[in-house]
């Protein structure tokens, strides 16, 4: 196409002026368009836009992110993108770019974390953190992109999961359960059922954040909702086990000391864990 032979000409030969233009025209049409995301990327334009995301202004590194999240909705970019060495590039931009710059990292990330492996490099890369920063700080569609990307990379990965526990994410994935939009909620719910699964020890911790009725809830039936979305599902015996003892603890403390051999006080502590234990 004529069109996107010459907005690649202008990132490869034009002033920043020119860069900038012509990465936010290339980001345009790219935006859910299969077509045009192959044919920038067989007109060369992927390294050009990551050079770009290295080396430009503000204003073209924003735009560069813009369009390297849409191209990002097709695998074989998403390969071709990382390879170009976007990678560290957006995780940079995620710690010190602009509001929208950092919301434009996240969702490129977010889309680039659809491939498995490269799952692996955003974390060797040190993407988790300011993710788990930017959900705790950043706009509210920043937010949202953030607990998106959360999910995927949580998703079937269990070191992973433990990177993200490991840099507080899940405290901020519950505030967003809790004050997020509707949209924003169903994500975050999404990136905690991704943390939870197959990982007992981030499916108790998830209840421990959101109370001590999830915490019951885990205990009981093996999972854990918070307004009717689905934060933990189907954890295993061991997970309910966890659950279970730290509301023992949480009931024996409140108990006090001359209390706690009374019958009526250990049927109620047995009543809602006994069958875990």
């Amino acid at each position: 196409m004529a069109e996107i032979e010459g907005l690649v000409l202008a990132l490869r030969e034009g002033d920043d002026a020119a860069k900038t233009a012509a990465a936010e025209a290339l980001g345009n049409l790219a935006c859910d368009n299969d077509a045009n995301d192959v044919a920038i990327a067989e007109a060369g334009g992927i390294p050009l836009l990551v050079e770009l995301l290295r080396d430009g202004s503000a204003e073209a590194i924003a735009d560069a992110a813009w369009a390297l999240r849409n191209l990002a909705c097709n695998d074989d970019n998403r390969v071709l993108i990382a390879e170009a060495g976007a990678i560290p590039l957006l995780v940079d931009l995620l710690r010190d770019g602009s509001a929208d710059a950092k919301e434009e990292a996240a969702c490129a990330l977010c889309n680039l974390s659809c491939n498995d492996a490269i799952r692996v490099l955003i974390a060797e890369a040190g993407g988790i953190p300011p993710l788990v920063q930017l959900v705790r700080d950043g706009s509210a569609d920043a937010k949202l992109e953030a607990a998106w990307a959360l999910r995927n990379l949580g998703c079937d990965n269990g070191d992973n999961q433990v990177l993200i526990a490991g840099a507080g994410g899940i405290a901020p994935l519950v505030e967003l359960l809790r004050d997020g939009s509707a949209e924003a909620k169903a994500e975050a719910a999404r990136a905690r059922d991704s943390l939870a699964w197959n990982s007992d020890a981030n499916a108790v911790a998830i209840a421990a954040t959101v109370g001590l009725e999830a915490l019951v809830e885990l205990a009981r039936r093996g999972r854990v909702t918070v307004d009717e979305l689905s934060v933990v599902r189907d954890a295993g015996d061991h997970a309910k086990r966890k659950a279970a003892l730290v509301v023992a603890a949480l009931l024996r403390a409140c108990v006090p000391d001359e209390l706690r051999s009374r019958a009526d006080v250990r049927d109620v502590i047995r009543g809602v864990i006994g069958a875990h234990l």
